[in-house]
């Protein structure tokens, strides 16, 4: 994605993420595994010692952990004092579900009183995410009000993410009344993502009306994931139906493919056999051969064997071995012996090698002490880097210092580069300041850098100003490579900031971090960002087709 798409993409994600953390706040542990896989025989390789193992995954019979309950509902006052308590927690996620956790508690009626204290929210993803439960709540007790708040929002994927959502839950109360409404909207994209938001709850009770509605409506463009709402509904009650309609209803292409694939998904899920035997009739080319690997990594989870059996009907190449790799990584998540079984008595080659990359998380979490041993049997390449990083990142989780002291010692640079980045990358997430005084201290060889730029794009993400004043502080020399970490991440939440700290990148990282900075500002002053552009550090043909409107 670039860079000036990331901007609204996020908003419109942490809307989603916002509105689902509202709806469902529990989650369960991992399941315990422990394996112990041996190394192919005929292979050597010196291993870096490690200085002590890393704890493999620990047994777990507990419950699965809840948060506490919630508190009593909130009137517009008690959720101020609470919300300004709130915001002195200095660890950005914790303060970002203490903040949720409030706007879950408010008062619908208060809703209105409460939204403009969201101006001292200073990440604009938080700010978008509780906007987002706001208004949903406003919308439960009044929805046209809620509704016409967020229309007057002027910040442009605010504005659409808002609207969308108080009319989503409109549409749950009374589906005809919001129709009515989205189909009175002018042509556009406010008026597609309206008859996504109607559309797609009306999908859950009547998915042939919703068809036939979203026929009529007459969209200036294909809404996004609508199609596939109303044939996923449709599958779960008449899944031979839903596949017959979207064959004579949906032109071939792109779009069918992909509602195929979710209707022989969901198929799945209440007659696998079914599905799958529904799949081996269809016409040979493109379409099947992916619904075979979509179904494949479906079945895998229940059937690994029978999704095994059906991925081999494919035509030997990529297709063939993406499939095989889906299927190691669902089978490993359920039973890692037996996936690990699998995967070490296939053919040498690029299947067996996609399938260890995609089972090495699950691997490493259970014994990355024998994915170290197995990677240094490897020859150097793809497979064993990612299998090394798989045991930094598990390493690192318990103790940073030695994951990277051991990546250090690993052989081959591009090698080292890979797991020193994974083993930081995790402590930047947990204890940055110390990670920060040892970055800094890394021997000035060719890969420091790289380590700079993404150490300080990591921090940045929690906590910018701490990563400016580490960057600030750093050799002159050192400072251009994180800067160009920092100021992209900046400028998620302080696009004038970010702005003022161009000059220090590297000449030919500027173009595509000042994209991205003009996309952010332009939402909330486009006059200032033209005014610093016109005078930005950067050559002026590409000055001049950033000024293009």
């Amino acid at each position: 994605m670039k860079p000036k798409d990331l901007a609204s993409a996020s908003l419109l994600l942490l809307f989603g993420v916002a509105l689902g953390i509202w709806l469902d706040r529990a989650w369960l542990p991992a399941p315990a595994k422990d394996t112990s896989p041996v190394a192919p025989s005929g292979k050597t390789g010196k291993l870096p010692a490690l200085a002590r193992p890393p704890a493999s995954r620990p047994d777990s019979t507990t419950s699965p952990v809840s948060p506490d309950p919630a508190g009593p509902p909130l009137n517009a006052s008690e959720f101020a004092f609470a919300f300004t308590a709130a915001l002195s927690e200095r660890n950005p996620d914790t303060r970002f579900m203490q903040l949720i956790e409030l706007a879950e508690r408010v008062l619908p009626a208060e809703v209105a009183r409460v939204l403009p204290l969201l101006d001292q929210v200073t990440r604009r993803d938080h700010r978008s995410g509780l906007l987002g439960v706001l208004i949903g709540k406003w919308a439960s007790a009044d929805p046209a009000a809620a509704l016409t708040y967020a229309q007057q929002l002027t910040r442009g994927p605010e504005r659409l993410s808002a609207t969308v959502t108080a009319l989503g839950v409109w549409a749950a109360a009374d589906n005809s009344a919001a129709l009515a409404w989205a189909q009175a909207q002018p042509p556009g994209t406010q008026r597609n993502q309206a008859f996504q938001a109607v559309l797609g709850q009306l999908a859950e009770k009547d998915p042939g009306a919703a068809l036939a509605e979203l026929k009529k409506a007459g969209l200036t463009s294909l809404t996004s994931g609508l199609h596939e709402a109303i044939f996923q509904h449709w599958a779960e009650t008449d899944p031979t139906a839903a596949a017959a309609k979207a064959l004579t209803e949906l032109p071939p292409g792109r779009q069918r493919d992909s509602v195929l694939q979710l209707i022989t998904a969901t198929w799945a899920a209440s007659d696998p056999v079914a599905a799958a035997a529904w799949v081996r009739q269809q016409p040979d080319g493109k379409g099947k051969r992916e619904l075979i690997q979509s179904l494949s990594d479906t079945l895998a989870a229940t059937d690994p064997k029978a999704a095994v059996e059906l991925a081999l009907t494919l035509p030997e190449g990529g297709n063939r071995h993406e499939a095989l790799a889906q299927i190691a990584a669902r089978w490993a998540s359920v039973d890692l012996d037996a996936a690990l079984d699998w995967v070490k008595q296939l053919p040498a080659g690029q299947a067996r090698n996609n399938a260890l990359i995609n089972l090495s998380h699950e691997w490493a979490e259970a014994n990355p002490r024998a994915v170290a041993e197995y990677a240094a049997s490897l020859p150097g390449g793809p497979t064993q880097d990612t299998l090394y990083s798989a045991v930094a990142n598990q390493w690192a989780t318990s103790d940073p210092a030695s994951a990277l002291k051991w990546a250090q010692a690993l052989p081959g640079a591009d090698t080292r580069l890979q797991a020193m980045e994974t083993a930081l990358t995790v402590w930047a997430g947990t204890a940055p300041e110390e990670a920060a005084v040892v970055v800094a201290n890394l021997p000035a060889d060719n890969a420091k850098p790289a380590l700079l730029q993404n150490f300080a794009a990591r921090w940045a993400e929690d906590d910018p100003d701490a990563a400016l004043r580490w960057t600030q502080q750093l050799p002159a020399a050192a400072q251009p490579a994180a800067y160009e970490g920092l100021v992209p991440q900046l400028a998620n939440n302080s696009p004038a900031a970010a702005a003022a700290l161009l000059g220090k990148l590297p000449v030919d990282s500027r173009e595509q971090v000042a994209e991205h900075i003009l996309q952010v500002w332009r939402e909330s002053d486009a006059a200032a960002a033209r005014a610093w552009l016109v005078g930005a550090p950067l050559p002026e043909e590409i000055r001049q087709r950033l000024l293009k409107p």
